[in-house]
């Protein structure tokens, strides 16, 4: 029974905060704060919200470490057997985003010029 409460209190942390592109390691404990070894990371990106997507991270080592280089920014589940964390990966919004919001911007450049060149004529 105490084998069975040390595995379900266990911990699942992170060496550095998760950044889009740039490697970080996921450590997972127990409750004692022992490494556990052989334990599956999985990561979801997205939770909850459409697009959502589940990604084998794979397993941990020896050291309960494994290297995970987040691939999105946003928020995300990382769960390590029933154990599980929530983080923020940063970085950069998507392109597409980026490629929308200067088109808007330019829309309403254009916008304005044409008001204030049509208003003198």
């Amino acid at each position: 029974m105490i084998a069975l409460l040390a595995v379900a209190w266990g911990a699942v942390t992170l060496e550095t905060p998760p950044e889009a592109g740039v490697e970080t390691v996921v450590a997972v404990q127990d409750a004692e704060g022992d490494p556990r070894g052989g334990v599956t990371v999985r990561v979801v990106m997205r939770p909850g919200l459409g697009g959502e997507r589940e990604l084998a991270v794979g397993i941990t080592d020896g050291r309960g470490r494994i290297r995970w280089t987040p691939e999105d920014a946003g928020v995300a589940w990382l769960r390590a057997g029933d154990e599980s964390l929530r983080v923020r990966v940063a970085g950069a919004p998507p392109g597409s985003a980026l490629l929308s919001l200067g088109a808007l911007i330019l829309g309403g450049v254009a916008a304005v010029v044409r008001g204030i060149t049509s208003s003198r004529r």
